[in-house]
């Protein structure tokens, strides 16, 4: 039995939005480290501030939205030819800031806020996989 194309599209979507649910509810918390040692959240850690993790999950929360917006216009037909690939290399390079994200904030002690970023990383790569399932499903159904 085979997986409807628009069917992969939807999921595909609905992946990418929670990915981006698990980002900000990372962003939010402040659980980044173990509060006994003098830790705070994301943007300012107990000894000195390192901006670096709190830029690069913004950045891939921001990619992951307009990501979202560029798969619905996919889905409404407005992407066409060449711009059909533009949403997956976006998912792409969210991914990618994810995976930057925490594991440059990688310490000793991490808490629940990071554990939430590993799953939002999770999600959105298994967002790029099912879209570039899809993307290889209408390639071969185009030619």
């Amino acid at each position: 039995m085979a997986i409807s194309g628009r069917i992969l599209f939807v999921a595909g979507i609905a992946i990418t939005a929670v990915s981006a649910l698990f980002c900000i509810i990372g962003l939010a918390t402040k659980g980044w480290r173990n509060e006994q040692i003098g830790g705070g959240g994301i943007f300012c850690n107990g000894d000195g501030c390192n901006r670096a993790p709190a830029a690069l999950s913004i950045i891939s929360f921001i990619l992951l939205i307009v990501t979202v917006v560029a798969l619905i216009l996919q889905m409404l037909d407005i992407l066409r030819g060449i711009l059909r690939y533009v949403p997956t290399l976006i998912l792409f390079v969210a991914t990618f800031f994810l995976l930057a994200a925490f594991t440059s904030y990688f310490k000793d002690i991490v808490g629940y806020s990071f554990n939430l970023m590993v799953v939002a990383h999770f999600f959105s790569y298994v967002a790029l996989t099912v879209m570039a399932y899809w993307l290889g499903l209408t390639d071969a159904s185009s030619n």
